[in-house]
């Protein structure tokens, strides 16, 4: 199983593109809105590319629901324990994605295609999520954060008592998928596609990614997210995949143009290692229905990162911190109620975050760290009010 951070940017890109439906809407088959926006001559080539992708699309999403990846299609029926009307959900676009869009307007055909593929399969943080990577590793398309999230991960290790040392941490650059191989053995090792589906797709995305107006493959669009992989999927040609964190450079640079850069890296970290946290104490929820086993499984991670935080012996943010990274969760909230991956809504991601402030805060005796099924038993018990209709953020 594998769990994320954020939706990714397929959403807002899609919707700019005309390409793709957002995760809260009904989703239309990738085939259908690329031909609408066909030109009239195609070379062969793209004409084949244009005409696997719909089945690409089909076989893709059951291969993700496999792996508990969440981007699947949404939900049909309402879930009954979710009622949209109950919760406060901006229509207005985050900060945080309006600073990461592109201007798509001189997009070619052939970008609009390759950047479709980037953002319906996330070739860079699948390849780093599940096959073998060499480092050395840095963090952020610069290496800009790369003392920041080295630094963090060694922290989370010595605060959670879950073992941890067998947790691998690696980037996705947006650059990778410029190497025509790293996108073939996504597409035919993890997805399973055909040979020649993957090598088509794979050379257009290759080649269409290494512009400037492309960013030469690091746009933050393309990595906007993190994976915590919790690892034992037999991956054929490569063998058991680890447990592993994927960390995109796109969603620590987009966080850092809206003035957050000091506090998203070790935040969504920490959100990572929660999810591993769960693996290990076995704190998932099967029993519920998708959208809610997602969003127990989110706003929990949320409140072992804010846990850690805010804690003495973590990362001791302050409370103008505090508000700083309860405003990045707020802007991760989604209103997909009906999508697998539904996370919570901004006021529940917020109001988690802050909750967990309140609880390392009042630590007795001060720098005392909760064991971590300790702290899930206080979250399990406050669940109900951070999700009621009535709580305010």
């Amino acid at each position: 199983m594998r769990k994320s951070m954020v939706w990714s940017a397929v959403a807002a890109v899609g919707l700019s593109l005309g390409l793709a439906a957002t995760p809260a809407a009904s989703a239309a088959p990738a085939g259908v809105a690329v031909q609408s926006a066909v030109p009239q001559q195609l070379s062969p080539e793209i004409q084949q590319i244009v005409d696997n992708l719909p089945a690409m699309r089909a076989r893709a999403d059951a291969v993700r629901a496999q792996l508990g990846l969440p981007d699947d299609p949404v939900r049909d029926a309402l879930i009954a324990a979710i009622d949209p009307t109950q919760y406060e959900c901006s229509t207005e676009t985050p900060a945080v994605v309006s600073a990461v869009m592109p201007d798509t307007s001189t997009w070619t055909f052939e970008q609009i295609l390759a950047v479709l593929h980037v953002l319906l399969f996330q070739m860079s943080l699948i390849d780093a999520a599940y096959l073998p990577q060499t480092g050395p590793f840095t963090y952020g398309a610069h290496g800009e954060f790369t003392n920041q999230v080295n630094r963090t991960i060694k922290d989370l290790g010595r605060f959670w008592d879950i073992p941890s040392s067998d947790i691998e941490l690696v980037p996705a650059h947006g650059r990778s998928m410029l190497d025509p191989e790293v996108n073939y053995r996504v597409f035919t090792a993890v997805y399973g596609f055909n040979a020649e589906q993957s090598r088509v797709s794979a050379d257009l995305v290759a080649h269409e990614l290494n512009s400037a107006t492309l960013g030469y493959g690091d746009l933050p669009i393309f990595t906007f997210n993190a994976y915590a992989a919790s690892g034992g999927e037999n991956i054929p040609g490569y063998g058991i995949a680890p447990k592993r964190i994927a960390f995109g450079d796109g969603v620590m640079d987009g966080f850092a143009r809206v003035g957050l850069g000091d506090v998203a890296p070790q935040a969504i970290l920490a959100h990572e290692f929660g999810h591993h946290v769960q693996y290990a104490d076995g704190l998932m929820r099967d029993d519920l229905p998708a959208p809610e086993a997602s969003r127990w499984a989110e706003l929990m991670a949320d409140a072992f990162s804010a846990y850690f935080l805010t804690h003495a012996s973590g990362a001791s943010m302050n409370w103008k911190r505090v508000q700083s990274f309860g405003q990045m969760f707020y802007q991760l909230g989604d209103c997909g109620f009906t999508a697998a991956g539904h996370h919570g809504t901004p006021n529940q991601r917020m109001r988690s975050a802050l909750w967990a402030y309140g609880v390392a805060d009042s630590a007795r005796p001060q720098g005392h760290i909760l064991p971590s099924r300790s702290f899930y038993d206080l979250f399990a018990a406050q669940y109900p009010t951070l999700i009621a209709p009535d709580a305010t953020p």
